[in-house]
């Protein structure tokens, strides 16, 4: 539970992060009814960041309409006699002529856009918000590239933290932290193709059986060194 002095500072950070993600929007989008929602929530799955921040865009609904559907002659046949609707009306999925934000089919269709910062909203910037939106909104930096060069540095952050050195300074390698991390990569490898032609469905946290398979000596071998700290 938050206390009252927290609750205050939780709804100012949230508004903060809410206007970062307006400032994006054009002006007319959200003349329309476009709303902004954050919060910040916790994760206990294992490899979540304890706290983070989720946003979503509400776009407007767009006005329904409806069309003619006429009827075959087979269907004409089969109506009562009396009746004088010889049309009966079909509803049409509703949409605006052209999507509020540019290339971003829930700005059209009235749905929600999604996305999330891995930092609770105390520590949200600009420029976090920037980098968690694509390039339909103003400034927005997130794209297939920026998602892979992140998942590229994390992995490789996370190996050097778990094995030792690689950190691209002036820290000299021993040869053992050096064949570490290329062990944990060589398998890694392995890994991120069984992923693929799994259909990219992760293991269980920490399932080791069947997965490495195709090159068992990266993590059987008895003249592995022991992985320097």
């Amino acid at each position: 539970m938050f206390s009252a002095n927290e609750n205050i500072l939780l709804r100012q950070h949230k508004r903060r992060v809410i206007d970062y993600v307006e400032s994006t929007i054009p002006e007319d989008a959200l003349d329309l009814g476009t709303a902004v929602m954050a919060m910040q929530v916790s994760c206990r799955q294992p490899g979540c960041v304890p706290l983070e921040t989720a946003i979503t865009v509400v776009f407007p609904k767009p006005p329904r309409k409806m069309k003619k559907k006429r009827n075959t002659a087979q269907q004409k046949q089969q109506q009562d006699n009396t009746t004088n609707d010889n049309n009966e009306k079909e509803e049409e999925v509703p949409s605006f002529p052209k999507p509020l934000l540019p290339n971003l089919e829930e700005s059209r269709i009235g749905g929600n856009f999604k996305t999330r910062i891995l930092k609770p909203l105390s520590d949200v910037t600009k420029d976090d918000v920037l980098d968690a939106l694509p390039p339909s909104f103003a400034g927005g930096r997130r794209t297939v590239e920026s998602i892979c060069i992140k998942a590229r540095d994390m992995i490789f952050a996370q190996i050097g933290q778990l094995v030792g050195g690689g950190g691209g300074g002036d820290n000299e390698d021993s040869k053992d932290s050096v064949e570490g991390r290329r062990l944990v990569a060589e398998y890694l490898k392995v890994c991120l193709d069984e992923y693929v032609e799994r259909g990219c469905v992760a293991p269980e946290w920490g399932e080791k059986d069947g997965w490495g398979s195709k090159d068992d000596d990266i993590t059987n071998n008895d003249d592995d060194k022991e992985v320097a700290e």
